[in-house]
């Protein structure tokens, strides 16, 4: 990530304070709904889900706020953690740091439900995303599911209104990728992202044990009338542009891809 022209770690007081206020339409249009439709068990104040890599709390909050689970809400980074907890505090909300690889407090098949956004496009560290997929298999209830979404490798160098992961026209293996990402103040700045290919995703995920997963389809967002879009003329031209994006190539430009794996002896959906 950058501010200004001094790179910075996700792990920084810099990048949470960079981080704070990022714009969340993409998110709001694709990862918050697609969670709390495909976690798919009833949720209550007993059942417990996992946030891993919670960031600033963004999708905590939409656990607790449209699912009402309970959720412990993992993060890697202090100072993200302090950020989530004075903007998104909530009473069944717990927020913990942790090394990213384990969680030991946790018994094995303990936990309902498990989410994990936007997490392994930032870490650039293979052993430590295997060791932390099995983990979360580890604690998983046979049947639970666990919802992982990222990056979509597929769309390199699109731009859509808040991010573009990649240069246009690059092509990429393995490594390190710029993606660009918009506050909501209409500024950028640049994360340093890590480009894997679906293969290796599906690796992570059955190495731990998790059947194979299918990849959620990209949903294009139904057309509305002009008068019906969000905000200004420049909201608007956004909401334009994703809504073109995603309909490319019927519906492949999804910008965020997830897969929703079942527990053990479940099945994938």
């Amino acid at each position: 990530m950058t501010a200004g022209d001094a790179p910075l770690g996700w792990d920084t007081t810099a990048a949470a304070d960079a981080y704070r206020d990022p714009d969340m339409r993409l998110a709001e249009k694709l990862i918050f709904p697609a969670v709390l439709q495909r976690l798919g068990r009833s949720p209550g104040p007993d059942r417990l889900v996992l946030d891993v890599g919670c960031g600033t709390g963004a999708i905590a909050a939409q656990l607790v706020g449209g699912g009402e689970w309970t959720v412990q809400a993992l993060d890697r980074s202090a100072d993200m953690l302090d950020t989530a907890r004075a903007d998104r505090w909530h009473p069944r909300v717990s927020y913990r740091l942790f090394d990213g690889r384990t969680v030991p407090w946790l018994a094995y098949d303990s936990v309902d439900g498990a989410v994990c956004g936007l997490v392994y496009c930032t870490d650039p560290d293979d052993d430590r995303l295997a060791a932390l997929t099995a983990e979360i298999h580890r604690v998983l209830r046979p049947g639970a599911p666990y919802l992982l979404a990222d990056l979509n490798p597929a769309t390199t160098g699109v731009a859509f209104s808040t991010l573009r992961h990649g240069e246009p026209g690059a092509g990429y293996a393995d490594g390190t990728v710029p993606t660009p990402l918009r506050r909501r103040d209409g500024t950028t700045m640049t994360s340093v992202t890590h480009y894997r290919s679906l293969d290796r995703y599906r690796s992570f995920l059955t190495e731990a044990g998790f059947p194979l997963p299918r990849r959620g389809p990209a949903q294009a967002p139904r057309r509305r009338s002009r008068a019906g879009r969000p905000g200004g003329d420049q909201d608007r031209a956004l909401h334009d542009l994703d809504d073109a994006r995603l309909r490319e190539r019927g519906g492949a430009r999804n910008p965020l891809s997830t897969a929703r794996c079942v527990h053990a002896r479940g099945h994938v959906t």
